[in-house]
């Protein structure tokens, strides 16, 4: 596969789910920001007072982009069905230019939506446990993917998907197979779909932000403190990347989109914010 750039500056639809977590607000701020007149940003999110708010600082900073807030309440019962009525809905209200949305020039999609690594360690859990954690973890972001490619208002719009993933996630930890697993299987789609529909304009990236500042000591579910050093095994490749720079969320998105607009990468291919590029 060949290395890709890509234009954001166009008339766009952008879907963006997790917008409560750390790099949810600076992703929907400054993606929009790029995007034309007439474009449609679809926000997605358990938290709608913080949809509400990002919703208003896109308004403020940007003109003539439509904001809808989706306030999904429940991730681990989201399926196909759902995302179909969601996009569908969305995408038969009325524009606010003339013309229709299959004028789009370009659809993006990121997957931001996820719990923070801590919030279900101090395994094992039940059965009931793991699949309510899996349907959240891989199958709605699988869904949701489903209904967008084969949206038939986008038939011909050339697609972006767009994996935020943590490469801390793709290998072995303490206390966390089910993330790991998870994770990893997530990781495994998104590069068979590179694969399945490059014939149909479609792009995808996983990207690894880095060691967010904001990934700070916390309590887990049976109120134990866990740091990421206390669930990253004790080999030397581990030791080197707990010694990376810690990253701003601001910064993390500008390198997402530096290498989406100037640098160009492979489609299916992880990404990383420590990555030898320059930002």
């Amino acid at each position: 596969m060949s290395a890709k750039r890509m234009d954001l500056k166009k008339k766009s639809l952008f879907v963006l789910s997790g917008i409560s977590n750390p790099l949810g607000e600076h992703l929907a701020i400054e993606m929009c920001q790029r995007f034309q007149t007439g474009s449609l940003v679809m926000l997605i999110d358990v938290d709608d007072e913080c949809l509400q708010e990002v919703r208003k600082e896109i308004e403020a900073l940007t003109k003539g982009l439509q904001v809808i807030c989706c306030n999904l309440m429940d991730w681990q019962n989201a399926d196909s069905k759902l995302f179909h009525n969601l996009l569908a809905t969305v995408l038969s209200l009325p524009q606010q230019e003339a013309g229709g949305f299959k004028e789009f020039e370009f659809a993006l999609i990121v997957h931001n939506e996820g719990t923070l690594a801590t919030h279900m360690l101090m395994e094992p859990q039940d059965a009931e446990s793991w699949m309510a954690f899996a349907n959240q973890q891989l199958y709605a972001p699988v869904a949701l993917n489903q209904e967008f490619i084969k949206c038939a208002a986008l038939k011909d719009t050339p697609k972006l998907l767009i994996n935020i993933n943590s490469q801390f996630m793709l290998q072995p930890m303490f206390y966390s197979s089910l993330k790991c697993s998870c994770k990893k299987a997530r990781d495994m789609y998104f590069r068979s779909v590179a694969s399945d529909e490059s014939l149909q304009n479609v792009t995808v990236m996983s990207y690894a932000p880095g060691i967010l500042k904001t990934h700070q000591p916390q309590y887990d579910d049976n109120n134990n403190v866990i740091d990421v050093a206390d669930v990253i095994n004790a080999g030397e490749g581990d030791e080197k990347l707990l010694k990376l720079p810690r990253v701003e969320p601001q910064q993390a998105t500008l390198k997402l989109i530096n290498i989406l607009e100037e640098i160009s990468f492979i489609s299916g291919h992880d990404v990383d914010y420590y990555d030898t590029y320059v930002l």
